[in-house]
């Protein structure tokens, strides 16, 4: 069964002013309460992705729901899944990261396994996810799409924006887009002076 909603889009410059702030600085503007845990984390260097949430809630290590989200979810945005945390089955590989990438998708956040790290890398999908295993998943169901899940223990909702670097994964509430990223970016800017005053060099703002 699936469920479906109407999200506005993001704006461009939110998710431009978003790209240039680290995790770190998200999380702290957030009272250091919207990280997902340390067990969520790139399966590749320098994965990076900034893009609102299409969410999945599956079965543990089944990935029906994962192929139904392949054509729901629209270009842009990156598919979120619940897979219970379970680390027996990868739930993508290789084939799925290319329909994604012919979607249009931002990548992949995923609360299990997935596998074919070496090709994720090669193909430059933004891929987090809790383990990496060579064994295939089911693909039984059942599952829902677009339902508010539990990911990394931190909950996600459908149109919440992700952010994902090498430190882990960050995702703020979309009705606190314009309060968080105002807050981070005060907090990289302070960094950034705090930084001069040690090396002497001149401070960045987040735009630079």
């Amino acid at each position: 069964m699936s469920a479906t909603t109407d999200q506005t889009a993001i704006a461009s410059e939110v998710l431009q002013r978003y790209a240039a702030l680290p995790t770190a600085n998200i999380g702290d503007a957030m009272d250091r309460l919207g990280i997902m845990d340390a067990g969520i984390k790139p399966v590749w260097p320098g994965a990076r992705l900034v893009a609102p949430a299409f969410t999945i809630l599956t079965r543990s290590g089944d990935n029906l729901l994962v192929h139904e989200a392949l054509d729901a979810a629209r270009p842009g945005e990156v598919v979120v899944v619940n897979g219970f945390g379970d680390t027996t089955r990868a739930l993508i590989g290789e084939l799925i990261a290319r329909r994604a990438i012919a979607r249009g998708l931002a990548g992949f956040v995923i609360d299990g396994a997935v596998r074919d790290v070496d090709d994720l890398a090669r193909l430059g999908l933004p891929v987090f996810a809790r383990a990496v295993t060579p064994a295939g998943p089911y693909k039984n169901g059942p599952g829902r799409l677009q339902v508010p899940v539990a990911v990394g223990r931190l909950c996600v909702c459908p149109g919440d924006l992700v952010i994902g670097d090498s430190d882990g994964v960050a995702v703020v509430p979309r009705q606190d887009l314009w309060h968080v990223l105002g807050a981070a970016e005060e907090i990289f800017e302070n960094e950034a002076r705090k930084r001069s005053a040690i090396t002497g060099e001149p401070a960045l703002d987040a735009s630079s």
